[in-house]
């Protein structure tokens, strides 16, 4: 890089046009990688490279003139690279980000998935990675099973670092997998049994994941409605989360037990869910939850209303009830689907207390506002009229995801204790775990 430079993948585009006369416009970036640091052979200097993997976008291929640095180019079959005469660590670098076919598609799959919440996207990894495993996909290129573990390091990060804002529950799995593999990396010293050992551990992973899930909704119903059989309630929330999905299937579940489904009751569940546009995730969660219920229930409603209209529906609300995609770890903010913000502020206006419903391992670390997540204008603007395509003056805007800040939350919902949580106990869990990121470092050790 040079001293005026904005960022590696600046320095990438010039240096591709200078040395091809491809420019930006010519190629498109499908991933970047997690940087190499390189020791120059018989010298003192060391290398930082950051890897970027582009494709040539169709017809431009011709283009290709290249400046004084190079003496012929042509195209060659990735696996024959072996076969060239390269400069260091060449390789090494392509395969930070030319990946395995099911990667490939999986994290493709991952990027355009629109209606699935971090857990669903945290166990569509694991079967990614899984999948990799069984399919050998690396041996090819391994020596041992140091190897492998690097190789395996790298698919995580690129699972992890895929939808960022999203990314809690992955991380803390994919470091945990991690963590064992590196412990067990000097006993299993034959490729085929460090994977089975990896096997092991993704599948272990997986069972305290549903246990963790279980342990939420028993939290859920001791913490929230020790006695919600005795009283009506009015639950509200919105957009599509797996673990509201399940809490709330376990809560209609019990009270359609308990309660008797007759006139003379006057003790009714109401769930009021926002629709969350713009793809209407929370009429979704409505649609599941109403399939639980008998076909004519006179203690269990459900309702699906207009995202602007919470606050018309709060005051007869008993409990806000939120997701989370990520917690953060030093002082319990929310990150979570748009509109959680005004929902919450509409409680606390009529003084209704919210609370987060989440496993722990959606606490993580630090969160960058600039990055947040914004995805097509067209998901907002597919219902407007015709004349919308005539307005050349306006942008619509999909902002994705907002910080929930914790003096609008109640107390957290967990599978840790049958209490709730507070802002207290997140920092302490995350002192505990935050050094686990640092095992992604093992990438950047020099070669």
């Amino acid at each position: 890089m040079e001293a005026n430079d904005s960022s590696p993948l600046e320095r990438a585009l010039i240096e591709i046009q200078e040395e091809t006369t491809l420019s930006s416009s010519d190629i498109k970036l499908i991933r970047s990688g997690k940087p190499l640091t390189i020791r120059a052979e018989n010298i003192s200097t060391i290398w930082k490279v950051y890897p970027f993997l582009f494709r040539i976008q169709s017809g431009n291929i011709n283009k290709i003139k290249i400046d004084w640095e190079h003496e012929t180019f042509e195209w060659i079959n990735p696996d024959e690279m072996h076969s060239y005469n390269t400069v260091p660590h060449l390789i090494e670098a392509f395969y930070r980000v030319y990946l395995p076919k099911n990667v490939h598609l999986g994290l493709v799959d991952m990027f355009t998935d629109r209606s699935s919440g971090a857990q669903q996207l945290a166990s569509k990894a694991l079967d990614i990675f899984a999948e990799t495993i069984e399919n050998k996909s690396y041996h090819e290129y391994s020596q041992s099973s140091k190897d492998l573990y690097f190789a395996y390091l790298n698919i995580g990060w690129h699972l992890c670092e895929i939808r960022p804002n999203m990314k809690a529950s992955t991380l803390y799995m994919i470091l945990s997998i991690m963590q064992q593999c590196k412990k067990v990396l000097e006993q299993v010293p034959s490729m085929d049994s460090f994977d089975n050992q990896v096997l092991d551990i993704i599948k272990a992973t997986k069972i305290l994941s549903h246990e963790a899930e279980q342990k939420i909704n028993k939290t859920f119903i001791t913490a929230l409605f020790p006695k919600f059989d005795d009283q009506s309630l009015h639950i509200i929330t919105m957009s599509y989360s797996s673990t509201i999905l399940s809490a709330l299937t376990n809560l209609i579940k019990d009270y359609i037990k308990k309660v008797p489904n007759n006139s003379e009751c006057s003790r009714t569940l109401t769930i009021t869910i926002l629709e969350s546009r713009p793809l209407n995730e929370g009429a979704i969660l409505g649609q599941k939850l109403s399939s639980l219920l008998p076909q004519q229930s006179r203690t269990v409603s459900i309702q699906v209303i207009t995202d602007s209209s919470c606050d018309f529906f709060m005051p007869t609300v008993t409990h806000v009830l939120l997701g989370a995609d990520r917690i953060l770890g030093y002082d319990g903010s929310v990150i979570n689907k748009i509109g959680s913000v005004p929902l919450a502020l509409a409680a606390k206006h009529h003084g209704k207390p919210v609370y987060v419903v989440s496993r722990t391992d959606k606490i993580a670390g630090e969160y960058d506002d600039e990055k947040v997540e914004e995805n097509d204008a067209s998901e907002v603007t597919e219902i407007y009229s015709d004349q919308w395509k005539n307005c050349k003056n306006i942008r619509a805007r999909n902002i994705y995801f907002e910080r929930l800040e914790p003096g609008l939350i109640t107390g957290y919902v967990t599978e840790v204790n049958s209490e709730l949580f507070t802002v207290e106990d997140i920092r302490k869990l995350w002192n505990e775990r935050k050094s686990l990121e640092l095992i992604f470092n093992d990438l950047e050790d020099e070669m």
